[in-house]
């Protein structure tokens, strides 16, 4: 079985991403929610913790169990109610001009309805900050390669950030990381710490692969920035676009 982990820098609050509406182009936007993913394992461990007389692998255990249940359900063609909080059920996709042209193995894909409970534990989240999609850089997530958790890096070792727009242009563009105060106020910019070039080993606009530098400091956390000029392969912008991600512990 895998460890499992505890999920670090939990928080009530999201990110919002405004972004144009192009089919009604009326100048209106639509938003999306920037997504701070918890594991299986995370929340495996943070029972654990809270419950002590619980061994953790009886409980990953058991949950591996439901899991193959539920899945077991679902190849049955059934709709699943996933422990009161919703209902997984089976739609299919369907473009057909006449009922002879509706195949008989469809393709199917997964829904989930959420129940009442589920939806009002929303209600106490507020917005952490709103980005304007202009073609600035937008950080999703920022992950451990190896252990594929988030916001939880360890020196020397390979991390990915995820998101949109994230190709670095020209030399002065590039992956930084911001000491943050207790109330995770970014620290002046001349002590940020810039991943070296020769660091990064993947450079893709929706994903920046890198090795941690070994210089940080595992008893501050930090915010990790992107700044790009990036238009295409032979044109770069004038200034600079940043963007910010959420909090970011190193581990030794």
């Amino acid at each position: 079985m895998e460890n499992i982990s505890t999920l670090e820098n939990s928080s009530s609050l999201v990110s919002i991403t405004l972004k144009e509406n192009k089919l009604k182009k009326d100048g209106t936007y639509y938003a999306t929610v920037t997504r701070n993913k918890a594991s299986f394992r995370n929340i495996l461990s943070e029972i654990a913790e809270e419950n002590k007389g619980i061994d953790p692998f009886i409980l990953q255990y058991c949950a591996i169990l439901l899991q193959k249940k539920i899945l077991k359900f679902l190849e049955q063609g059934k709709a699943v109610n996933i422990l009161d909080l919703g209902t997984m059920y089976i739609a299919m996709e369907v473009s057909a001009k006449s009922k002879t042209e509706v195949s008989q193995n469809g393709k199917f894909k997964v829904r989930f309805s959420p129940t009442k409970l589920t939806s009002s534990s929303l209600q106490n989240l507020s917005i952490d900050k709103i980005v304007y999609n202009d073609k600035s850089p937008e950080i999703d997530s920022v992950a451990d390669i190896s252990t594929e958790e988030e916001n939880v890096l360890s020196l020397g070792a390979p991390a990915k950030i995820t998101g949109a727009n994230l190709k670095l242009g020209s030399e002065e563009s590039g992956i930084y990381f911001a000491a943050i105060s207790s109330d995770e106020k970014l620290e002046d910019s001349s002590t940020w710490t810039r991943i070296d070039d020769s660091k990064v080993f993947r450079n893709k606009p929706a994903e920046l692969n890198f090795f941690v530098s070994q210089t940080l400091d595992s008893s501050k956390e930090y915010k990790v920035v992107i700044k790009t000029n990036y238009i295409s392969a032979s044109v770069t912008r004038k200034e600079f676009l940043e963007s910010v991600s959420s909090a970011v512990k190193i581990k030794e």
